[in-house]
């Protein structure tokens, strides 16, 4: 049989490649032909693509004077936000006024330095982030290459994880790639692509790249060829496939660099950054040696877990927050599923050797707060049933059924739906010989928190209410901590011993000291 005579086909105006394809083909010789064909025209369609966005690469740059932009320091003032401290899981994230802002940027390390002044905003205060500030804070974070640290007072410190629990170097680039200048050269180094899309009714110019670090970036550039908006998505615990976003507006000149006056940076869908910028000095000489002792740090090493013996069938698994397992004679009772999976599966681990043969029938989560409840749906998907406050459940149930592309967990991975039990007022787990109550004491840190007392033992499982200090030096949050002192009087409930989610294991009396002490200066009482 014959070969039909080839057909042509024009796409886009935008990108006017001919693609010949065959009616009928008989015969290996024409499906060769067909498959190269294919293939030339695909090649053309890539080479023009990425042309394109050259083209509107160096369009961009020029139009914010970054061809010739080496390094950057822009300053401002505005206010920030704590990213997963929220008073309730529907409110923003809990607001802090920032005097003075200041970020330092060399493009061609990379490098970064984010100094800033922040003081307490809200009154009353509500939510977490070490509120309420008295006085001024003083924070600096910086980046060079591939070394993140903090300088506290004159000492470098190695940098831990960002809020949303990306690392620190991976928080920090990002900063850097989602400024105009830092985003068009991330894009030209990094074979980004171009598109057209018309957005609320205005055709805009969408570029779209991904990082050295796998992380994916697209950037929004309006008629006059400067960026709008930038997004990027990461994996969070407790939100799934989430999305940061930086927005910039009413762009001016500055010694031949455009740069907007204003910043807002989204994240989680809430700000965590509105800064008017008032100052901008490009191409000025800035320095980022790496301090030797951060430069020579061992790589962090995840820490085993040793499980401590609180009393018979009570267990406490350390770290920077911990977890409490309580025996019962068919199951176990676990409180808080703190940080992230991988954290919640060390901790399933190390309760299964100490507490072998028995199932982890509840998980208690004692607020909302993201470093407290981000490894709760790893135990959802071990089939427990995840006790929290009732005004939580609509909250954790809206935000978990957002997508799970980027890091699939174990939930998402197992199709369960998971149980909630929730609770207002107070609810006894016994089985006879153990007695579990749980009590709901809202206070400004978070409307949903709840603690657990073991009233044989007189223990009591706390979290962020009392956070010990060091010795003789007064606790923060002490509008929390008298909240929380005045709950348990107010219940009647006979405490000996204090076990913090964070910090050391406690007297009731260094409580009550405390408060005595200190809780005349709390500066906040709305």
């Amino acid at each position: 049989m014959g070969v039909d005579s080839p057909q042509k086909r024009t796409y886009s105006a935008a990108y006017p490649i001919k693609i010949y394809y065959f009616v009928r083909i008989a015969g290996g010789d024409m499906k060769k032909t067909l498959i190269i064909v294919l293939a030339v025209a695909g090649l053309c369609a890539v080479a023009a693509w990425a042309q394109d966005a050259k083209t509107t690469l160096d369009a961009a740059a020029a139009a914010l004077g970054a061809t010739n932009l080496r390094t950057i320091e822009f300053s401002g003032r505005g206010n920030d936000f704590m990213f997963g401290q929220a008073y309730e899981g529907s409110n923003p994230w809990p607001r802090f006024y920032l005097p003075s802002y200041t970020m330092t940027i060399d493009y061609t390390i990379p490098a970064m330095r984010d100094e800033r002044r922040r003081q307490q905003s809200e009154n009353p205060p509500r939510g977490g982030g070490f509120q309420p500030l008295v006085g001024e804070l003083r924070q600096l974070w910086v980046l060079s290459g591939n070394y993140a640290w903090d300088v506290a007072g004159q000492n470098a410190v190695p940098a831990a994880a960002e809020r949303d629990l990306r690392s620190a170097v991976d928080g920090r680039l990002a900063q850097i790639w989602m400024t105009p200048h830092g985003f068009i050269k991330a894009a030209t180094a990094n074979h980004a692509t171009s598109r057209t899309e018309t957005v609320r009714g205005t055709k805009k110019t969408v570029i779209s790249f991904t990082a050295p670090n796998k992380a994916k970036f697209e950037g929004l550039l309006n008629e006059q060829n400067l960026v709008e908006m930038i997004t990027t998505r990461f994996d969070n615990p407790v939100l799934g496939d989430n999305v940061f976003e930086a927005v910039f507006r009413d762009y001016k000149d500055f010694g031949g660099v455009k740069f907007p006056t204003r910043i807002l940076q989204r994240n989680g869908g809430y700000p965590v950054l509105d800064v008017t910028i008032t100052e901008v000095k490009p191409n000025i000489a800035a320095t980022f040696d790496v301090p030797a002792n951060i430069r020579q740090a061992p790589a962090a090493v995840a820490q085993a877990i040793v499980p401590e013996k609180l009393s018979e069938g009570v267990w406490s698994l350390p770290g920077g927050a911990r977890s409490v397992a309580i025996e019962f004679r068919d199951y176990i009772v676990v409180v808080e599923a703190p940080e992230s999976e991988t954290r919640s599966i060390a901790v399933i681990d190390a309760i299964k050797k100490v507490l072998p043969n028995k199932p982890i029938r509840y998980v208690i989560n004692t607020h909302s707060h993201f470093d407290h409840l981000g490894g709760l749906r790893t135990y959802a998907a071990e089939g427990a049933t995840i006790i929290t406050y009732a005004g939580n459940i609509p909250y954790y149930e809206n935000v978990w059924a957002s997508p799970r592309t980027i890091n699939p967990d174990r939930l998402a991975r197992s199709g369960r739906k998971p149980a909630f039990e929730g609770l207002v007022g107070n609810r006894t787990l016994t089985d006879g010989s153990r007695e579990v109550v749980i009590y709901h004491y809202p206070n400004n840190h978070n409307a949903g928190m709840l603690m657990v007392f073991l009233p044989k033992e007189k223990i009591l499982i706390e979290a962020d209410s009392y956070t010990p200090p060091p010795p003789n030096e007064p606790p923060s949050g002490l509008q929390f901590l008298v909240q929380f002192h005045d709950s348990l009087e107010r219940l009647g409930i006979d405490v000996d011993q204090v076990v913090p989610i964070h910090g050391r294991t406690v007297t009731f009396e260094e409580v009550r000291r405390a408060v005595e002490t200190y809780g005349k200066n709390q500066l906040w009482t709305k």
